[in-house]
Parts: C-alpha cells; structure tokens; sequence
C-alpha cells in the first residue's frame, strides 16, 4: 500500500443488526434512531432491528495493524505499486521498490479516468464535514441525521448529515450528488448557514474531513484488466447511489476470503435487478435533479426508515419492492426506462 489512505482521518458508517456486527469491537456510537429533513417535515423513527454504527478510521487500522504485527505471515510494506503482470503460473507486482511474485493478487487500484470515459453517468459524491463542539446543547444524541434536505440544492442533489455524539458534539457534513465540482470555501460557508439557522449558536471546529466517492452506472468487474481480483471500490463495492461501502466490502471480503481458503474457484459479478434501480435513479439525479430530490423526500416521507434500510442492503422481495415504487412518483421513472433500455 503507498500508505496516503492510512493517513486521511475518517469515518465509516452502516447500519447492522444489533449487537452482530464483526466490527462491534470497534463501534464508537450507535444510534437506534435515524432522522430525515424534507422541504416540508422532520422526522424520527427508530430503525430496529438495526442500530446504526460508527468506526474511527483510526481504531480500524489500529486494530488489523495489531493483528499484523502479530502474525508472522503477513507482511505489511509502504510501496507505490508500478504495475501488475500475468504469466502462466501466476502474477508479478512491480513496485517502486521490489518485484513480487503470486498466485493471487487482490487490488483495489482503478483508473478515475477510464471509468468516467466509459460511463454512462458519473456522478460525484462530495462531502466536507466538521467535528463541532457547540455552546448551547442543541443535538438530539439518540438519533443521527441521514439526510437533511433543508440546505443549498445549486447543483445536483444535496443534503446536511448529521452525527450527535453528545448534546453540544457532532460531525456535520455537507454531501452533494452532482457532476460539479465544489471549492472549499462554499462548503465552509454552506454548513456555517446552515449550524446558524438550524442551531443559532456559536461552535467550534475540533476536526475535520473532506472526500469524493464515485457515483456511477459503469460495469465494475471482479477482475482487472491485468487478471487480478479487484476489491474495495475497484470492484464495485462502493453503493452507486448511496456511496456506503463498508459493510459491502466487508461481505465481499469474507466471500474471497471462504472461497481461496477452499480453493473454490472465483466467478465474475452477474447482473442483478438493484443496478437496474441503481442505474434508474442515477440517470434521474444526473438529468433531473429536482426530480430527484423530489423522489427522495418522497420516499422517505411514505415509506417505514426500515424498510428504506432493507432496500438499500439489496435485501428486500420483489413484492417489498412493489410496494415501495407505488408510493414514489411514477413519470420520472417511466421517462427514463427507454433510455436505460437503449
């Protein structure tokens, strides 16, 4: 690894079921009830049986570089990979300082670039956020903030996450789903609007985070172009619609993991029927952006937040799913099929 992702501090969130989670070690809060911000309402629900949890970026790699340094076959090492190259009887990795033999190789490098030029729709997720400490108690720390619409909507779809930890502590981020790229000086003057308007009280920034995760229709393989097996992100792992990708990851990971152990061999993806919606609802913020929000306010004004959850983990019937869609407004999506069938 050339160590850079180690070094960005950052969070990681999923909702789970209670109390079964791998990773339960580690969760710092969790929030039995999420809440949603509308043009129109505010609302609270609980979400059981899920709980939704939180992971410091750095207690995760605390953890798994303890189990490294403990294990004497594996062997961690900061190198800048060059390229990868398949022979007969297996692989070899060149880095910026060795050359590498295998049988097996998992990467999780992808080309930005390629991906956006063979994508139909590449959208960006761009969040800013701040740890804030605030003068007044003004949080509701049982329930964390999924999406609050009440903010800037200039380009694409955007929303205030919120994350109480105490009554007067919380990350609060600006997200937005656009194919505009924002400066940092209008993040910063987003969420100090919004603290202002929602809170009215004085804060102060304890830390930081800034990222972009990719939004996109394009067909992510289970193996690169050199024949290695793509992980993280580079396999698609990332939600095209939402950007959660740590508990996907996870799943993926224990799947190679059960399969190399076996010898089992390993298959490329097949299709399912969520990229269709995946692909669906992207093409609608990208084209239609207050359609989009409009259809998202909607969805989660009518529909249980457990539901949504179920959904959104690719985890529900067809007939949940019916009974979804027929609470969503059906003329953005029928426009839209053709052109997804093309």
């Amino acid at each position: 690894d050339d160590g850079k992702s180690i070094q960005q501090l950052k969070t990681w969130c999923f909702w789970f079921h209670a109390g079964l989670h791998p990773y339960q070690h580690l969760i710092s809060k969790e929030w039995e009830q999420l809440s949603i911000g509308t043009r129109s309402k505010y609302k609270t629900q609980t979400i059981a049986p899920y709980v939704y949890g939180h992971i410091h970026s750095t207690d995760f790699f605390d953890f798994h570089f303890s189990l490294i340094q403990q294990n004497p076959l594996i062997q961690y090492s900061e190198e800048q990979v060059l390229f990868t190259q398949k022979e007969e009887q297996g692989f070899y990795v060149s880095t910026n300082k060795h050359r590498y033999f295998a049988q097996y190789v998992f990467s999780s490098s992808w080309d930005h670039k390629s991906v956006a030029e063979h994508s139909r729709v590449y959208l960006q997720q761009q969040f800013y956020g701040w740890q804030i400490e605030t003068e007044k108690e003004v949080f509701n720390e049982k329930a964390a903030t999924l999406m609050d619409f009440r903010t800037e909507q200039d380009q694409g779809v955007s929303f205030i996450y919120t994350l109480p930890f105490s009554r007067n502590s919380a990350l609060i981020e600006f997200t937005s789903f656009s194919d505009q790229s924002f400066n940092e000086q209008y993040f910063k003057n987003t969420l100090t609007n919004f603290i202002h308007q929602e809170f009215n009280t004085a804060f102060r920034i304890t830390k930081y985070e800034q990222s972009v995760i990719p939004m996109t229709d394009y067909a992510f393989q289970r193996f690169t172009h050199e024949g290695a097996i793509a992980i993280g992100t580079a396999a698609g792992m990332v939600k095209p619609t939402t950007g959660y990708a740590f508990n996907r990851i996870l799943k993926d990971s224990i799947h190679l993991a059960n399969h190399v152990l076996i010898g089992k061999p390993i298959l490329d993806f097949k299709k399912n029927r969520f990229q269709f919606y995946d692909r669906l609802l992207l093409q609608i913020i990208q084209k239609k952006p207050q359609e989009a929000l409009f259809i998202l306010e909607t969805l989660f004004e009518k529909a249980s937040f457990h539901r949504i959850l179920q959904f959104l983990d690719e985890d529900t019937s067809l007939w949940q799913e019916a009974v979804l869609f027929t609470q969503l407004p059906k003329t953005s999506f029928l426009l839209t099929i053709p052109e997804l069938w093309k």
